[in-house]
């Protein structure tokens, strides 16, 4: 029950709620001032161009949302003029589906919110194909439209206007919320019984998920001038905050070990358990700060929070003392390692937790030393991308073909059909059909099966209520469910939507209920099926003919990862927007790695080539790089241990990695691999450290300053021995996914 109770706070204070509650606002207000004083036509119209609108208003940066929002205002109310001139000519409105189908969908080469532009565009296309008008009421009605497009546009503006930062603070909250679940999912790694594969494709998910939420945030801050200014002291925190949520963000993933050793090593000390507690309450406090950011209220840590980490600490050097010897030593120097993250992880959510009280003395601390502009792509409409995307080998190419021609062969069975509703066919078509196969198969079940639920719950809802009043609060209730859903739980949304727009029929045509039902599975079910045949007729690029590139940009992007981090062990200085360039394009280039992998993993078999060796390849590239973040959690150590001996296992490993990437790409690269025997020549020093360490031991002597050094330096060393192993593996993995290739 609090599990429940705690998902629907989530929910109910995120964007994705205010943006439903807005779109049904912009929607139903227009709808039903309208119908109170009798011109119910007006007020669908009116509706409409607001729904339209509200498709290209997505969150991010207030500027594109504006360009967003006039770019769809000025599309709808060219789409309903030509739609509606072209009405009387089946032929001429036939032409004119396939050149929308196309133009509006090849414009999404420009990115997420130009393509909703796009779809706002075919939607109000697809609304108006059932309606007749002569020329004067096509004109009144497409003004109609753009005015209900103008009157959203304003909602949203004015909402903005009134609270500026609302859904910068709803979207960072998500995005803590997001860290939250992951580093829930990292303490998995710390059962007994745990299911090694399963978590990794767990862990994998949740970054892609993080990084997804962190990159909006980052649009959302580093693109909204104000806030580049640091005009606010609230504006301040809010950059401090998403600032330092990413620096958690890598010390979190520096918590990664080899959990098969450590549970051999450790399994006996009762220890491992005592870590995941702490492990889990970390997890709860960022999940009470992100809900704290949602709601705009301050949060407050756990009381108890740094006593119970007081109390894990003691309990391990107790165990260690009691313990420790040669053959678990190198657990325990794991364990402090873990433990220093918990530590340092710890008190930056505390930090964070005091950043919410948004205290001015907070914010003018804050100063900008680093250019962010230089952290987020430019947004460029030049037309040579659109050019280039204009072949068959595009994968955005491929779907605007297969848009255009499911919707002119839905438009053709719905003049066959002995029912109307065409529209209803074509809509089912446009919200289906998506550029990866993956999504397309996921969307056509989801729409299926919520349009059969959501069917039932709409005749429930119409036997059991008779009163109109409480209908339209049912409907309302609905279109923010479905509008707010969308992209949280999309059959949510169509089992919602299904629903109210049944309700919605009840009172446009009374006494037609059975038919309006039938209507629309028989609708919803042959979209879906052309939606299908037109994925296989006209396939999409497939997911293995690109993940090569993606498996070389990712191992690329590692390196010089590594390879910026890696100069402060060798005595070279490193610059701090240098370092933060490298790390955020790493994360990147493995999110886009990851989301591409899951997709393929929802293709047909026989389209899951080599899926296994893209797989090792995959978890490795995320083993790498959370390695790599580790070694990046000891600068301050590094300034201690510099030294010339790390420079030959920091050449070899990146030898590895360039290879392994040429290989990737096929372009010649040596025949045979490089040793794994690396020439490591802090090995010898440790070993000496080793036994002089259990000489301390047997004497009794714990806490030394030769422990110190072993740990330290052993602990930095791992890191690069890890590093190079991965780099290793990754050779080998990429010279058998050659050979299978060629």
């Amino acid at each position: 029950m609090i599990e429940y109770i705690r998902e629907y706070k989530k929910y109910s204070s995120s964007y994705y709620v205010s943006e439903g509650i807005r779109t049904t606002a912009g929607v139903m207000l227009p709808i039903l001032t309208a119908s109170y004083f009798g011109h119910l036509d007006v007020g669908m119209a009116l509706g409409l161009g607001a729904l339209c609108v509200s498709i290209a208003d997505n969150t991010g940066p207030i500027h594109h949302r504006v360009n967003g929002m006039m770019a769809a205002l000025i599309l709808i109310f060219i789409s309903t003029l030509i739609t509606g001139f072209c009405m009387p000519y089946p032929w001429l409105l036939a032409v004119l589906i396939v050149l929308m189908g196309f133009a509006y969908s090849i414009i999404g080469v420009y990115g997420v919110r130009a393509a909703a532009v796009g779809v706002a565009g075919l939607l109000v296309m697809i609304l108006s194909i059932d309606e007749r008008y002569t020329s004067w009421e096509v004109v009144r009605n497409a003004l109609l439209v753009a005015a209900g497009g103008f009157f959203y546009f304003t909602i949203s503006l004015l909402l903005y206007r009134l609270r500026p930062y609302k859904l910068i603070e709803q979207a960072l909250g998500d995005s803590l919320l997001s860290m939250s679940d992951y580093l829930s999912t990292r303490a998995g790694f710390y059962d007994a019984q745990v299911d090694y594969d399963k978590n990794y494709k767990e862990v994998l998910e949740q970054q892609v998920l993080v990084h997804n939420k962190q990159s909006l945030v980052r649009e959302m801050l580093f693109k909204t001038r104000d806030i580049v200014r640091e005009s606010t002291h609230k504006s301040r925190i809010l950059m401090m905050i998403f600032l330092d949520s990413v620096d958690l963000f890598e010390r979190i993933m520096t918590s990664q070990q080899d959990y098969r050793l450590l549970h051999q090593l450790m399994d006996n000390s009762g220890l491992l358990p005592a870590f995941q507690t702490q492990i889990r309450l970390l997890s709860d406090e960022l999940e009470k700060i992100g809900l704290a950011l949602q709601e705009g209220r301050v949060s407050e840590a756990r009381e108890d929070l740094e006593d119970l980490l007081k109390k894990l600490e003691t309990e391990f050097v107790e165990v260690r003392n009691a313990t420790m010897d040669d053959s678990n030593i190198e657990g325990f120097v794991s364990l402090r390692h873990i433990l220093n993250s918990i530590k340092d992880i710890q008190s930056r959510i505390l930090t964070i937790h005091r950043y919410t009280s948004f205290d001015k003395k907070i914010g003018a601390a804050f100063s900008r030393t680093v250019d962010y502009t230089k952290f987020v792509s430019p947004s460029d409409f030049n037309i040579k991308l659109l050019t280039n995307n204009l072949s068959i080998h595009s994968t955005i190419f491929r779907h605007s073909i297969r848009v255009a021609i499911s919707l002119l062969a839905g438009y053709f069975l719905s003049r066959i059909l002995p029912f109307g509703h065409g529209y209803w066919i074509l809509l089912t078509i446009l919200v289906i059909l998506k550029p990866a196969y993956s999504l397309t198969k996921q969307r056509n079940i989801e729409r299926l099966t919520g349009t059969f639920f959501g069917a039932l719950i709409g005749v429930g809802v119409l036997w059991l209520i008779r009163d109109d009043r409480l209908l339209v609060t049912v409907m309302i209730i609905g279109m923010v469910i479905a509008y707010s859903m969308v992209r949280v739980k999309y059959l949510v949304s169509v089992v919602a939507m299904t629903a109210y727009i049944l309700i919605a029929f009840h009172f446009l045509k009374p006494g037609d209920f059975s038919e309006v039902l039938r209507d629309r599975l028989i609708d919803t079910f042959a979209g879906s099926m052309i939606a299908f045949i037109a994925t296989f007729a006209i396939p999409p690029k497939w997911e293995h003919e690109q993940i090569q590139e993606l498996l070389e940009e990712a191992i690329e992007a590692n390196a010089r990862y590594f390879e910026s981090i890696s100069k402060l062990f060798i005595g070279v200085s490193l610059g701090n927007e240098a370092y933060k360039l490298s790390r955020k394009e790493a994360f990147v280039k493995l999110a886009n790695l990851s989301d591409a992998f899951q997709r393929m993993l929802n293709e047909p078999k026989r389209q899951q080539k080599k899926v296994q060796l893209v797989h090792q390849m995959v978890v490795n590239n995320h083993m790498l790089a959370s390695h790599i973040a580790t070694l990046s959690s000891y600068r301050k150590m590094a300034e201690r241990y510099a030294s010339e001996k790390f420079q030959p296992i920091i050449s070899a490993s990146l030898q590895h990695l360039q290879t392994a990437a040429e290989l990737v790409k096929q372009e010649p690269a040596p025949n045979l691999l490089l040793s794994a025997e690396e020439n490591f020549v802090i090995r010898e020093e440790l070993k000496q450290l080793l036994e002089l360490r259990l000489k301390e031991l047997a004497e009794g002597d714990m806490d030394t300053e030769t422990r110190q050094r072993f740990s330290e330096l052993k602990t930095i060393a791992d890191q690069f021995e890890y590093i190079n192993k991965i780099s290793i593996e990754l050779e080998k993995l990429a010279q058998r996914l050659r050979e299978r290739t060629t």
